[in-house]
């Protein structure tokens, strides 16, 4: 009797436990090399009875984001329109009916095809080794040049370039120019969120911790929890109707964010959830240069600027818009002989819009290119011993061209600029630049 009523138990509570079992993904193919892969399948497998699985990517698209039914869902998963190695976090979730949900975890790695230039021997048989993979040989020309077709994974920072020309052989290394990006996936489960409270699931690389990231909240707390991947437990507020999560990696600008709604407390019988609100944009970056500017003579003075950049939404947010309002100020003292003293001072408050692009990242590091064009409204105030002073103003164009070094410290990155400007202030009595190269120090907040 003790057996019969024991193997009646386990009958009872098997389909639970079988439905919540983390699901099994397979990936055709596993890994994408781009500009020859344009989409991997992907199969997930796990218990009949489950829930609908939830897709989310670090980058790329799935064409169906939520498959219910069966013990096979098919989602097919197009890869960003890229060019450099990258490494792309796939993250597959079923709601289990208590506790955190069961999370699957799929990371294709992004080839980029690129031909690297060698320099050797004329007539070396030409290798290049990289993460294990060779390409090649090639044959050198009559000046020692070979072009080799390699693919580059993420990360990879190097290559070895292996020579032959009869029993001569080298082996050196040359550096690759690989952007530093590490992303992240998260999601908040389950859609929608209980008033009771839900889970964020933040994933990247295998040994990503909660240690390694902040994270922005609206409308929620979180608390970590053990376990992997990495585990929140979310309440939301008491008045929210959305909760929105940002994580982003300490001292680094890679970024994942994840929005649900939150059941409303209605009386109707059947609970509906509000309609999904789209992805709430980027708050505004505030910076602030103070510096100096040189263009020969008594062209020279102070320069102040003040500005608000807003991170575009393409090509992984490398390309940011900004708006700037300035002060100029440059004066000249003068004697001449038999009249007496002279004093022109020039006052402007240039007004530039223009870009940023990310053009190298290490670290906390970051160095960006700036473009950028506008007005000068500038004013001219003359006085002297021998003459009526006089002040006129005009209106002038402005432009500029500037490198950018940032070193992040959390929110606050301090800022060193060298540029080049183009500014004149230009009347019938004056003739002045208000450009020529400068300098500045700062610092740039981002929320």
């Amino acid at each position: 009797m003790r057996l019969l009523f024991v193997l009646s138990l386990a009958f009872v509570l098997l389909p639970g436990t079988a439905a919540a079992a983390p699901p099994e993904v397979r990936a055709t193919p596993e890994r994408v090399v781009l500009g020859q892969d344009a989409a991997v399948e992907l199969e997930v497998r796990l218990p009949e009875g489950a829930g609908p699985v939830h897709a989310t990517a670090s980058s790329g698209s799935f064409e169906q984001q939520v498959v219910a039914g069966g013990a096979s869902r098919k989602f097919r998963w197009t890869p960003p329109d890229i060019k450099y190695p990258l490494l792309a976090v796939l993250m597959f979730s079923v709601s289990a009916p208590q506790g955190p949900p069961e999370v699957a975890v799929v990371r294709i790695p992004m080839l980029g095809r690129t031909t690297l230039p060698v320099t050797t021997d004329p007539g070396a048989e030409v290798v290049i080794e990289i993460a294990g993979a060779r390409f090649g040989p090639v044959k050198a020309d009559r000046r020692g040049r070979a072009q080799v077709p390699v693919e580059v994974p993420p990360a990879m920072k190097e290559a070895h370039v292996l020579a032959t020309r009869g029993s001569l052989k080298t082996d050196r290394v040359v550096k690759l120019e690989v952007p530093d990006h590490r992303p992240l996936v998260a999601m908040l489960s389950p859609e929608p969120l209980p008033r009771s409270g839900g889970w964020l699931v933040v994933a990247g690389e295998e040994s990503l911790s909660a240690a390694d990231l902040e994270l922005s909240t609206e409308g929620a707390s979180v608390e970590p929890q053990a376990g992997a991947p990495v585990r929140y437990r979310v309440s939301p507020a008491a008045d929210a109707k959305t909760v929105s999560v940002e994580a982003r990696r300490r001292e680094a600008r890679d970024t994942a964010r994840a929005q649900a709604s939150v059941m409303q407390e209605i009386a109707a019988p059947v609970v509906a959830a509000p309609p999904p609100v789209a992805p709430a944009s980027r708050k505004l970056a505030l910076h602030l240069l103070a510096g100096a500017f040189f263009a020969g003579g008594a062209n020279r003075g102070p320069a102040l600027a003040v500005g608000v950049s807003h991170p575009l939404p393409f090509w992984q947010e490398r390309l940011a818009a900004e708006l700037e309002v300035g002060v100029r100020s440059a004066s000249l003292d003068a004697t001449i002989e038999g009249f007496g003293t002279l004093h022109s001072r020039v006052l402007a408050g240039p007004l530039l819009a223009s870009a940023r692009l990310t053009v190298l990242q290490r670290s906390a590091f970051t160095l960006y290119g700036r473009a950028g064009a506008g007005v000068l409204p500038f004013q001219h105030e003359v006085s002297s011993d021998f003459q009526q002073g006089f002040d006129e103003s005009k209106l002038a164009p402005m432009a500029f061209l500037a490198a950018q070094g940032a070193y992040r410290l959390g929110r606050v990155s301090l800022l060193l600029e060298l540029r080049g400007e183009y500014g004149p202030a230009q009347t019938a009595r004056l003739d002045a630049q208000l450009g020529g190269a400068g300098v500045c120090l700062g610092v740039r907040y981002e929320p």
